[in-house]
């Protein structure tokens, strides 16, 4: 059940999210869904407003850098071809064990690791094979199915391979927008559905993202990222924690 007390809380999260995505290209799934975890809301309904906000968002993102992104299609398509398998997966993890404390548990070392992933990412003096492209899309279509956030292995695996960041950027929002577009028809035909209040909901909500993503994406091009992106893991960080200490109390 999604509990409208707590509607207040999911629209700043949102925004927020939706500006972090904008300014540094990925971390709106993970940075909402660390946010709900503070909530009573059922995660798999959560994640299903965040999955139809992400369809914009991704949208929006890919439209406004249109002219400065570049993207590997090749890399997108091998990518695609392991989130095919990946994400019904990873939305089945979530559909069955959801509210259950084990998914609290997992969802907390996913936040863990993501905030991690930023510090940690090690610097690849080589690019890594393209065929691993189908590893990391099997990896990341779980993580999205399960949690709405492919990052971290998308990230490692397209940086790796191209040290622009436009072009990065790029590829990395297809084959975000690729995962998510999967996740909904997965949920449409093999999940709880999408219910008309969660579409409603969600269309309040869509001005404010798009408007949050393109000041997002402009501003990445004038500020330094480094002080904003310490406080985005930071909280994913704590969050990821806090999940974890509950699951053993």
């Amino acid at each position: 059940m999604l509990d409208l007390h707590y509607l207040w809380a999911f629209v700043l999260i949102v925004v927020f999210s939706a500006f972090a995505q904008g300014f540094m290209g990925l971390g709106f799934g993970i940075i909402v869904m660390a946010g709900v975890a503070f909530t009573p809301w059922d995660l798999e309904r959560a994640s299903v407003l965040t999955n139809i906000l992400l369809l914009f968002l991704n949208s929006t993102i890919i439209f406004a850098g249109r002219r400065d992104f570049r993207i590997d299609w090749k890399l997108v398509g091998l990518i695609i071809s392991g989130e095919i398998c990946g994400v019904p997966f990873g939305y089945w993890f979530i559909y069955t064990f959801g509210n259950q404390p084990v998914f609290r548990l997992a969802l907390g070392i996913v936040l863990v690791i993501f905030a991690a992933d930023r510090v940690f990412r090690p610097r690849l003096a080589k690019p890594l094979p393209a065929l691993l492209g189908l590893t990391a899309g099997i990896v990341a279509g779980f993580l999205a199915g399960a949690f709405t956030a492919a990052g971290p292995p998308l990230a490692l695996f397209i940086y790796s391979r191209h040290h622009v960041p436009a072009k990065a950027k790029g590829t990395l929002q297809v084959v975000f927008m690729s995962a998510t577009l999967w996740r909904l028809i997965t949920i449409i035909f093999f999940g709880k559905g999408v219910p008309l209040h969660l579409v409603e909901i969600s269309a309040m909500m869509i001005p404010a993202v798009i408007l949050f993503a393109v000041l997002g994406h402009f501003l990445a091009r004038r500020v330094s990222s480094a002080l904003f992106e310490k406080v985005v893991y930071t909280f994913i960080g704590l969050a990821g924690v806090l999940n974890m200490v509950r699951f053993f109390l």
